[in-house]
């Protein structure tokens, strides 16, 4: 009798059949006293039964398996004899088979047939019903031949597959029984279009990158799967997926990015990367338990996109002037600022780009690498091995840099590393999580660094948000009204309420979607250290204190820098205001 999905739920352990032990002593494959020694070691060790007596040399590994199918009314393949059906492959993840220890290995009555070593897995034989394609037909197998089996099934799959517009490039997988270990996910062959769940997951991957999203959103809700895109920095509902389809959407997206489907309880992270319309994106994953299930964040960034030209970063002449002279310097901190999502990696890789010549050496330090680039050394942190910010940067010490990049400071060990490294004779760029540069001295402080290390490294901080920018088609330029003109006046953004000031406004149009905004740019302050400001952070010098001396001497707010690209009709005053209001 073979089991199909609508019976797995008659398989749990220790359910309507007898014991493993009581069974190999009634068919003579074990002595009551062997199997009476392998219970005690059991109870010690947690190990399981049939393992024990393998490891002792009572039963062979055959043995084991056929006593399994014996038990569970389930047959025996000696996969020796009857090797797995290469055209099976497709109907089971890779990443599931080697987490999950199951092989595909072949066709029977319109079911796929499934190989593996143990049917007491309920878990298993669960996610199996939810992610195979067709109904499933167990058999069992010795586990050293499933493990050959898998290997090697799969070595040769190295493969790029092109399917309604999305691919998957196959890495090389590790050989390894947990999966969910792995430092970064292999790349998951993303076109087999079998099924509504593996459809409906390669569409809306492909719809996110049609539609420039820079994060999909997958949210359980009571009635079904809530879909979401933020794009431009705004999210916005997609669909609806049936509460039916809900759950193997999940599983789909957690298998794919290497999480362990069978955890629904912690938060987790995963990696995948794909190819969609020739495009490289690397998706980055992150589960969150809730009420109704694991929601589900994948961000998506083009990894092989071409660098931004410094030129190209949206400073306005005078903040960019202080901005280069900054980081031409031989030596010093220079620091991006800014909540997540708002272009600081870009504009410190633009700047590294700018900087990237034969005669220096640049090393970074990521987590993670976000663009790669030729000509630099570029290293990413690995937290599960103890391969952190500080150890890589004191690792990037001692191999003879000229400019290091860091990621992001995070801690005061990396902090005060940085900060020591500026200080004999290397160039240290990183990001910092901060609200405005004038912050960013005081934040460095409230992590324990010694205000005398941020005064005599610190160079330059780069305080920057992202504004939607107005579709250059369908913007149209209008007189200010009288309560924008008050308010202008009120924001210090204008003098005088009776001013001429035109204003762009976003109206909406086939091009951008009836948003009125297509793409986003930058708006930036520049706070370049001098010795009043050095002054006031040594003296522990409030943030809004330091931002009233930094603007005096020259430095533009964020405010006033947006308000400078609203007159040029880069994007709309009702953008900036909520933005940065």
């Amino acid at each position: 009798m073979t089991l199909t999905n609508d019976r797995v739920d008659e398989y749990y352990p220790g359910g309507q059949h007898a014991p493993l032990g009581a069974h190999l002593i009634a068919t003579g494959l074990a002595a009551s006293v062997q199997v009476e020694r392998a219970l005690e070691e059991q109870r010690q060790t947690g190990k399981r039964l049939g393992e024990i007596l393998v490891a002792h040399g009572v039963l062979y590994e055959a043995d084991l398996a056929g006593a399994l199918a014996t038990m569970f009314d389930l047959p025996y393949r000696d996969l020796g004899l009857d090797p797995p059906d290469p055209a099976a492959l497709n109907q089971i993840p890779e990443a599931f088979c080697w987490s999950r220890g199951v092989l595909p290995v072949g066709f029977e009555n319109n079911a796929v047939v499934v190989a593996l070593a143990d049917p007491r897995d309920i878990q298993t034989l669960d996610d199996l019903k939810m992610m195979a394609s067709l109904p499933v037909r167990l058999v069992v197998v010795a586990p050293n031949q499933l493990r050959q089996a898998i290997e090697k099934s799969y070595q040769k799959m190295d493969l790029l597959v092109e399917s309604d517009g999305l691919s998957g490039v196959k890495a090389d997988v590790p050989r390894s029984s947990d999966i969910s270990n792995i430092d970064v996910s292999p790349d998951v062959d993303l076109s087999q279009a079998a099924g509504p769940v593996i459809t409906f997951v390669n569409q809306l991957l492909r719809r996110a990158v049609d539609e420039r999203a820079s994060d999909l959103h997958l949210e359980p809700t009571k009635e079904g799967l809530r879909v979401r895109f933020r794009v431009d920095g705004i999210l916005h509902d997609v669909t609806n997926a049936p509460s039916s389809l809900r759950a193997g959407i999940i599983s789909r997206v957690k298998i794919m990015t290497g999480m362990d489907i069978a955890d629904h309880r912690r938060p987790q992270d995963g990696r995948v990367s794909m190819v969609a319309h020739g495009l490289s994106v690397d998706i980055r994953a992150a589960s969150l338990p809730t009420i109704y299930g694991e929601a589900l964040v994948l961000r998506l960034l083009q990894k092989d996109q071409g660098l931004l030209d410094i030129a190209r970063l949206g400073f306005m002449p005078d903040a960019f002037s202080r901005y280069e002279k900054s980081f031409r310097r031989a030596w010093g901190m220079v620091l991006v600022t800014g909540p997540t999502g708002s272009g600081k990696t870009t504009t410190l890789y633009a700047t590294v780009n700018e900087l990237n010549v034969p005669s220096r050496n640049t090393i970074t330090v990521e987590d993670p690498i976000e663009y790669r680039v030729a000509g630099i050394k570029q290293t990413q942190v690995n937290a599960k091995v103890g391969y952190t910010f500080a150890s890589g940067l004191r690792a990037a010490l001692r191999s003879d840099p000229d400019i290091i990049l860091i990621g992001e400071i995070r801690d005061l060990e990396t902090a005060r590393i940085a900060a020591e490294s500026s200080l004999t004779g290397h160039l240290v760029l990183s990001t910092l999580h901060a609200n405005t540069a004038a912050s960013s001295t005081t934040r460095l402080i409230d992590m324990r660094l010694e205000p005398y290390l941020v005064t005599s490294s610190l160079e330059c901080v780069v305080a920057q948000r992202l504004l939607r920018r107005l579709c250059d088609r369908c913007k149209t330029a209008e007189p200010a009204s009288p309560e924008e003109l008050l308010e202008l006046t009120t924001m210090s953004l204008i003098d005088d309420p009776s001013s001429d000031v035109s204003l762009y406004r976003a109206n909406g149009c086939a091009q951008c979607g009836r948003s009125g905004y297509q793409g986003r740019l930058a708006v930036h302050e520049v706070l370049v250290m001098n010795d009043e400001l050095k002054t006031l952070v040594l003296g522990r010098a409030p943030a809004h204190v330091i931002a009233l001396a930094a603007t005096a001497g020259g430095m533009q707010t964020l405010l006033q820098d947006a308000f400078a690209k609203v007159r040029l009709g880069e994007t709309s005053l009702d953008e900036c205001k909520r933005v940065l209001r």
